[in-house]
């Protein structure tokens, strides 16, 4: 059986992540408070699209496990998906996580404000 051609990993067209709210950088820091999402996001260290399958593969997790974490992860914009008939491919928002780590980073800086609340 001839393997699926996947689609151009490209954020191009997705919405610009900037800047993120505090809550999106919650919604962010969630998604990465847990190793098994931490370790599907180490699968896209080389820049190309996924399916299911091979996520699931590289995991040794059931497909359902898997597919909650992708949910959790595409809900925090650090995965997008493309559907292609019956196959749904994921890539990594590089830019979300660039943007949370800034923001991280804003956060720490000794040069920051007075609290925000």
């Amino acid at each position: 059986m001839q393997k699926p051609m996947p689609p151009k990993c490209c954020e191009e067209g997705l919405p610009d992540p900037t800047p993120l709210t505090d809550e999106q950088i919650a919604r962010v820091a969630k998604a990465l408070g847990h190793p098994v999402r931490v370790g599907i996001l180490h699968q896209f260290d080389e820049c190309r699209p996924h399916i299911v399958q091979e996520v699931v593969e590289g995991s040794g997790l059931a497909q359902s496990t898997i597919s909650e974490h992708l949910r959790i992860l595409r809900e925090a914009e650090l995965l997008f998906a493309t559907h292609d008939g019956p196959r749904v491919w994921y890539c990594m928002r590089r830019s979300v996580l660039r943007k949370f780590s800034r923001a991280v980073e804003r956060i720490a800086s000794e040069e920051r404000s007075a609290a925000r609340f």
